[in-house]
């Protein structure tokens, strides 16, 4: 009886294992069609956006995407077979979100076929393989109905973090071909440096921020005197403004008035201007501030005048010292801002990551405003005043800045968005022009001038018709105390890639700007997957102990140097006295012994700073310890004891089992 039994108990638990088998794979086949991956990464990095399903939800017309893949680029680099098979994956979620308004196409142009032909005529970037100039593609060209193309010539790897970004970008594009338009005032080139063009031949290169910017909205660059601001400009970008004349300030000021959204950079230290001097000038720039304090204080802020602001926390690694020594110190003047400077509240900055700038203004309220002043961008307490003066130098003294740091523990705005009631900076109606003179003495030339200035009149009659004393609506303005935020050396690694320029951002500065736009547009679409562009996370508990290892080592280095600057003035002292007397100075027996004394307390407090520095490796490398053991063995250590528990209880039970089978056939 005991065998058939054990016949049908095998046979039975081999069906068993193939059912569970087949239910397994049915399982997964069904569940790859409706559910989702769990997203585990603290942002999320792998979960499509809110903004991302809002762009695919709203898509009225069919989009056509054309995923050009050569699979011998796979085979020869398994890099790119991992990293297609991420794009198809995502492209494919975009088809499904989308409910089948984008058609995804995947296709291998072979050499010499009609698929390489069509990829070329796209824009795509073809790279070589072989030595006989076999090139293969990697890359996007999408379409929509009315035969709008959006291309990605070639999908870097690198950008991996980015392609959400980018594909989204490209559909946005292609269901929004009429773009908000930006009317952009601008003292720096942002477009290219027109007159180092005409002085060296070459094509200006626009700023990379431009180039972000120009992917979502049509941007119009507003030169000379403007004396109106049309109604189809949506927002009015100001970067910079150093010498803007009353009638632009004006035509911003109604502009403002009427319900336009304005965006305004402006700077105490514009490194951006420092570091491209006008080629006709001679000399380093004098004067590298700007304000638009006329405007400001009737929105209710203002920047605080001559000062820029430092921040122990937030400051950034740079090289500095002389040729013998150089070393990395923390420049309080570069700031590195991280979600804790962020208003997390605010759509604009509430996924960000990370916003590098450089010599920043103070933002405050000004004295009499109406509006509210909420604070985008904030440093840390550890924050501080300095004097503009100190950074006119061609090289700042990064060490003594450092050296002579005392928190002020307050924080200070650096961006913030103002809105709320507001009145003209121009009470008395708009300003008026000087009147146009005469070119010499003749009757032509002063016929010529009288009619000009009626003329001038007349448009002065008809722009004060239409003159606003106050706000129809609350105003809506950001204000950013940095233009150095929008520098391609601050945020972006530009990249030659067979002869594309490709970006690489390192940092979240044109996301706020972007976001910044978007957000006065009244469009919040794109703000959430914008911000996922950087997965940067640093160990902020080792730089912690960096900082506070740091600071002993700044006193300690201080009181060293103050030291041997006594000393040397000893000597130099000792070395005149004996030239005065003709001879050659001999030190006495009591300098002799200061000196060996000295020399003794150099010793110990060299090595005392070795003993700081010693401590501080001593705590990183302890704290590193932990995280690799937490990391590598303690998880496989927790799941190898619960398996051993779950074997022994399972073996347990199987033991009670076969106890109580035994006493019930006895």
């Amino acid at each position: 009886m005991n065998a058939p039994f054990r016949r049908h108990h095998a046979f039975y638990s081999l069906l068993a294992l193939a059912a569970a088998a087949i239910l397994f794979v049915a399982v997964n086949i069904l569940a790859s069609g409706w559910t989702q991956r769990l997203d585990l990464t603290e942002q999320r990095l792998y979960t499509l956006s809110p903004g991302s399903r809002s762009v695919l939800r709203q898509i009225e017309e069919p989009i056509t995407v054309r995923f050009y893949y050569s699979d011998r680029l796979g085979r020869e680099v398994p890099a790119y077979a991992t990293y297609a098979t991420r794009v198809r994956e995502l492209l494919d979620e975009y088809s499904a979100l989308s409910g089948g308004k984008i058609r995804v196409e995947q296709l291998n142009p072979l050499s010499f076929s009609d698929e390489e032909d069509r990829a070329v005529a796209f824009g795509l970037q073809g790279v070589p393989i072989t030595q006989g100039g076999e090139q293969v593609y990697f890359g996007l060209a999408a379409t929509n109905s009315t035969d709008d193309e959006q291309v990605i010539a070639f999908l870097q790897p690198e950008r991996e973090r980015f392609l959400e970004y980018d594909l989204t970008k490209l559909v946005y594009n292609l269901a929004n071909p009429k773009k908000k338009v930006v009317a952009l005032i601008s003292d720096l080139p942002l477009e290219g440096d027109v007159m180092a063009m005409r002085m060296t031949g070459r094509p200006p290169q626009p700023w990379a921020i431009m180039e972000q910017l120009r992917a979502f909205f049509e941007m119009r660059q507003l030169g000379g005197d403007v004396t109106e601001i049309g109604d189809d400009v949506a927002v009015v970008m100001v970067v910079h403004p150093k010498k803007m004349n009353p009638q632009t300030q004006y035509a911003i000021d109604q502009f403002v008035l009427r319900g336009g959204r304005a965006i305004v950079f402006v700077d105490p230290n514009s490194e951006a201007e420092r570091s491209r001097p006008n080629p006709m000038q001679r000399g380093p720039v004098e004067d590298a501030s700007s304000n638009l304090d006329t405007l400001m204080k009737s929105w209710g802020v203002e920047m605080v005048k001559g000062k820029v602001l430092g921040d122990r926390f937030s400051a950034r690694k740079v090289n500095a010292g002389g040729s013998s020594r150089i070393q990395a110190v923390d420049y309080v003047a570069w700031l590195a801002l991280r979600p804790a400077n962020f208003d997390t509240a605010d759509p604009i900055t509430a996924e960000l990551n990370l916003l590098n700038l450089a010599t920043t203004g103070i933002l405050r309220k000004a004295d009499g405003g109406t509006t509210e002043i909420a604070p985008l961008v904030q440093s840390s307490p550890a924050s501080m005043e300095i004097d503009a003066t100190e950074f006119m130098a061609p090289v700042p003294d990064v060490l003594g800045l450092l050296n002579r740091f005392q928190s002020q523990n307050k924080r200070e705005t650096i961006a913030a968005r103002i809105q709320g009631p507001a009145k003209s900076a121009f009470p008395d109606g708009p300003p008026r022009k000087e009147p146009p003179k005469p070119a010499s003495d003749s009757d032509e030339d002063k016929k010529k001038a009288e009619d000009e200035a009626k003329a001038q009149e007349a448009e002065y009659a008809k722009i004060k018709e239409k003159h606003l004393a106050e706000a129809r609506q609350p105003i809506n303005v950001i204000v950013v105390a940095d233009t150095d935020i929008l520098d391609d050396r601050f945020w972006v690694n530009a990249q030659d890639f067979f002869g594309q320029r490709m970006q690489v951002p390192i940092a979240n500065n044109a996301d706020f700007v972007a976001n910044a736009i978007e957000n006065l547009t009244g469009s919040n679409e794109l703000i959430g997957l914008r911000s996922r562009g950087t997965s940067s996370r640093p160990f902020e508990r080792v730089q912690a102990l960096q900082r506070d290892a740091e600071s002993q080592f700044r006193a300690k280095e201080k009181e060293l140097q103050d030291k041997l600057r006594d000393v040397e003035k000893k000597l130099a002292d000792i070395r005149n006295q004996g030239q005065g007397q003709g001879a050659q100075a001999i030190l006495t027996a009591d300098q002799q012994r200061s000196i060996d004394q000295f020399r003794t307390e150099m010793v110990a407090t060299r090595k005392e700073l070795r003993d700081v520095q010693l401590a501080l490796r001593k705590d990183i490398d302890r704290l590193q310890s932990t995280v690799q053991f937490v990391n590598i063995g303690l998880v496989p250590i927790v799941v190898a004891v619960f398996a051993i528990l779950l074997g022994l209880w399972r073996r347990s039970r199987r033991r009670r089992g076969r106890s109580r089978t035994a006493t019930a056939r006895a």
